[in-house]
């Protein structure tokens, strides 16, 4: 998708010879159209958790709540999503990787679409994958089927 090409290759000239991109680093001008469909957080490794600290309005908007602020392990998503989020963060953080991939997307009525999706390790401070940029890639989305959507819950 275009949106994860225009974040992919800007992280990645941010990492350019060898230097780590921090979340400091990140340059909110640079990626400007892309900025509703970001993710900002923090990984913290023991006990493994993982902090939103900023979600981007449509993807708050396709969840159908703005969880930023909120832990990984305080949301519910599994009526909605097919990518167990908690298992790609870890792996992220543990191989130092990124990866890029497709969630399918349940819709109330039972209906599937996907969209693409890449998380990106950036450097907090003594840990290279501490925290992240992610993106949920909407851009063949029609915003009219949001209602339709499962929404993602906080844990009671």
């Amino acid at each position: 998708m275009p949106s994860t090409r225009r974040l992919f290759d800007y992280w990645r000239a941010g990492t350019a010879e060898g230097r780590p991109l921090r979340r400091t680093d990140i340059d909110p001008s640079a990626i400007k159209p892309i900025l509703p469909f970001l993710l900002l957080g923090d990984i913290e490794a023991s006990p493994f958790r993982v902090l939103f600290r900023l979600v981007g309005t449509s993807v708050a908007d396709f969840s159908r709540q703005d969880f930023s602020g909120k832990y990984l392990d305080e949301l519910v998503y599994d009526m909605r999503d097919s990518v167990d989020w908690h298992d790609g963060y870890r792996y992220v953080h543990d191989e130092r990787v990124s990866i890029l991939g497709v969630n399918d997307l349940r819709f109330a009525d039972g209906r599937v679409k996907s969209y693409e999706f890449a998380i990106l390790p950036l450097w907090r401070g003594d840990d290279p994958a501490g925290s992240f940029i992610a993106i949920e890639a909407y851009d063949e989305f029609d915003r009219h089927v949001i209602p339709e959507l499962n929404p993602v819950t906080q844990r009671p």
